[in-house]
């Protein structure tokens, strides 16, 4: 296995499009990423694309870091974990931490902990359950209706997406200047009941590859104040409707220890198709 350390995120695009094509969902997050750091719509401290061929040239994995960030990783052959994790053990040695299945990332770890010289450690932060749509389930229809965004709502929907990720507990590194993005393509609606904005549901930027093209939902957020009325529901659902119609393929991620979101989702139609942790890397 030979790995290629790229510079370029739409070089990156390129070389693995076919790999993505064959994992569109599992390397979704990869993909919205570069495609928004190829349009100048995301920027980070330090940008690693690395792409893993076989012996005839053809992708069998991808792993990015833009950091502050995790090194992610896609699914992987076993055969191409020990290349992967040498190639980064070089490169970059200091990685605060991993993002992949679970089992992928125990592998990889224990390998790179090896060519490290370090006794190594994946501390487990968040377990993400994917979820893929099947067939939509809209919701019964509910009071409100629901628009795009648009930058006068920027106030707001900044709060609501620090509220976010304090449930969450994702990252706040480039949150503001993500909802910009967001905003400015399109790519966030809020429904409305009586005049009030109660409820807000992103997507990441559309991820076009041969198999077709992929949108990820999220962020979904309702106030404290407002939940448990359904909020949340109509409005995926009413996205995902929208989405549909332009054909896209649509995914998600949730909070594995969130089962009010996971009902939500499961009964729109979302089905669980993998499971994903993301790990802090300490040593012992």
């Amino acid at each position: 296995m030979k790995v290629i350390l790229l510079a370029d995120a739409v070089e990156f695009l390129d070389r693995t499009r076919a790999f993505r094509s064959q994992e569109p969902y599992l390397t979704n997050v990869m993909g919205s990423t570069a495609t928004s750091v190829a349009a100048g719509l995301r920027s980070y401290e330090k940008m690693s694309w690395w792409v893993v061929e076989d012996d005839a040239g053809t992708v069998r994995a991808m792993m990015m870091r833009t950091a502050p960030h995790n090194l992610v990783l896609s699914p992987m052959p076993l055969e191409a974990v020990d290349a992967a994790a040498a190639a980064v053990a070089v490169h970059d040695p200091g990685i605060p931490g991993l993002s992949g299945s679970k089992m992928l990332v125990e592998t990889f770890l224990a390998k790179f902990s090896d060519l490290c010289h370090q006794e190594l450690q994946g501390e487990i932060e968040r377990t993400l359950l994917v979820y893929v749509l099947g067939t939509l389930k809209p919701p019964p229809r509910g009071p409100g209706t629901w628009r795009r965004a648009t930058a006068s709502d920027f106030d707001f929907l900044l709060t609501w997406w620090r509220g976010f990720a304090d449930d969450t507990g994702v990252e706040r590194h480039g949150l503001k200047e993500g909802l910009e993005a967001s905003l400015n393509d399109g790519r966030v609606y809020v429904w409305i009941d009586g005049d009030q904005a109660v409820c807000a549901v992103g997507h990441s930027p559309i991820v076009d590859v041969p198999s077709g093209s992929v949108a990820r939902i999220g962020p979904v957020y309702t106030p404290p104040e407002m939940r448990r009325r359904g909020y949340a529901g109509q409005l995926t659902g009413a996205v995902s409707a929208h989405l549909l119609e332009q054909g896209r393929g649509l995914m998600l991620f949730t909070d594995a220890a969130n089962a009010t979101s996971n009902g939500v989702y499961t009964r729109l139609g979302y089905e669980k198709v993998d499971e994903i942790v993301e790990c802090a890397v300490k040593p012992v």
